[in-house]
């Protein structure tokens, strides 16, 4: 990938550009204003969920943030505690959203019910032939949850988002995932916040004449990680779209992967039901 404007190809043809926009934790009275400044800035690919609470203001600020629809990639995710009632959480979020269609949905969770998950993917699948989901995804699922997904319903999701960062790089995932032609998107991937509890990446980044946060989202667009960095500060949308312009060498991509120790914050993918969060359709 040479500039922010690089795409990925998706197993259905579909296209998601490698840099995209985190929209979790940004209060709904700056949203708008911040996804114009990251319009401004180039990205075209923003992530929402209505685990976020976001959907209703990502909406509005997409719908008036100056980019034609179909210039964005727009993905949100229904939460495991709504997988009783898929539809009624499927029409909440578009509902939401006021977009027309999603460009991809996705299980924010494997669940540790699979007749649960599965509803919920049936349904998915069902929205995608209506034309109101354009593709369909997971999050957070291990191998054997694709495996067993994929077996059951002939149907490879076309991405999955899981924690990526150089502590815990899931370099199994990965290739499992490259194997099944599934891509993958790296939540959390400046360490979840905890970029300067690693002076490597500030080391470095001085090396090269970068911050240390423009460092990582370089070794992640050399692993072929999709990103999708937040904040809601300008000058930092912007710094963070400036990675295209060096390469790290193979040295100290070496160096960066000596510090993989495992450490990670998501819950168990086994477990995660998502009892803490329910939501009032209103419908």
């Amino acid at each position: 990938m040479r500039t922010l404007n690089d795409a990925f190809l998706l197993n259905n043809g579909m296209k998601i550009p490698q840099l995209g926009f985190g929209c979790f934790q940004i209060e709904d009275n700056e949203i708008d204003q911040v996804i114009r400044w990251a319009a401004d800035a180039g990205y075209r690919y923003y992530d929402a969920a209505t685990r976020y609470e976001n959907e209703k203001g990502v909406g509005r600020a997409l719908r008036n943030c100056g980019v034609p629809r179909e210039e964005i990639f727009l993905i949100s995710k229904i939460w495991p505690s709504c997988y009783d009632e898929p539809e009624k959480a499927i029409e909440y979020s578009l509902r939401e959203l006021n977009l027309e269609y999603i460009d991809s949905y996705f299980l924010h969770w494997p669940s540790s019910s699979e007749d649960r998950r599965y509803k919920a993917w049936e349904t998915l699948l069902k929205y995608q032939e209506r034309g109101l989901i354009k593709s369909v995804g997971v999050s957070n699922f291990t191998e054997e949850q694709l495996d067993k997904l994929i077996a059951k319903f002939g149907v490879t999701p076309v991405l999955n988002q899981v924690e990526i960062h150089p502590w815990y790089p899931q370099h199994e995932l990965k290739k499992y995932c490259d194997e099944k032609n599934i891509k993958v998107i790296a939540w959390g991937p400046l360490f979840r916040g905890f970029l300067k509890e690693v002076p490597l990446m500030a080391e470095l980044g001085e090396k090269y004449g970068k911050s240390a946060a423009q460092l990582t989202l370089r070794w992640h667009l050399q692993q072929d990680n999709i990103i999708i960095p937040k904040s809601n500060i300008k000058e930092q949308i912007e710094e963070n779209t400036r990675i295209y312009d060096f390469n790290i060498t193979d040295e100290d991509m070496k160096r960066i992967d000596a510090i993989e120790s495992g450490r990670h914050f998501g819950s168990d993918p086994n477990t995660n039901d998502g009892e803490n969060f329910t939501i009032q359709y209103n419908c």
